[in-house]
């Protein structure tokens, strides 16, 4: 929602990642201008970042690691090739 504010989103971001019943969260694209998305993908933990958008994941990623998530459209393209 463009009304939310970055310390908004990212006190929800703690909360979910703090929730053990949670176990991903996506991040809906693209975020509004006022919202610094790099700060955003780096505050959802690694683990619950189904996105692959985090920095570890990226790295992991582009080092032929394959314990992270990777972007799940991608993903999808290269299983179904």
């Amino acid at each position: 929602m463009a009304a939310t504010t970055q310390s908004e989103l990212l006190a929800l971001i703690a909360r979910l990642n703090a929730d053990r019943r949670c176990h991903g969260i996506l991040v809906q694209a693209p975020l509004p201008r006022h919202i610094d998305a790099a700060v955003i993908y780096a505050a959802v933990l690694p683990e619950k970042d189904v996105d692959g958008f985090h920095p570890v994941n990226v790295g992991k990623l582009l080092i032929g690691h394959t314990d992270g998530f990777v972007s799940c459209t991608p993903a999808g393209v290269i299983e179904l090739l």
